[in-house]
């Protein structure tokens, strides 16, 4: 059976799925277009939280919104 570990540094393709859902729900809530320099610090954020070792959807956006 062959396995793959996610790296650190590393987003796999369900990975990008769950970022771009997590920031889509954000932008909605907040009313936000995805261009606009909110926008941005929300997505680097994001980023930046999942690359930490964060998966889960609720505890991504809360660590978003409380950023």
């Amino acid at each position: 059976m062959l396995r793959h570990y996610e790296q650190a540094d590393t987003i796999l393709p369900d990975g990008i799925n769950l970022l771009d859902e997590v920031f889509t729900e954000i932008l909605t809530d907040k009313g936000l277009p995805r261009d606009c320099e909110a926008a941005a610090r929300i997505a680097t954020a994001l980023f930046s939280i999942y690359l930490s070792g964060v998966r889960e959807r609720d505890r991504l956006r809360q660590m978003v919104e409380v950023g």
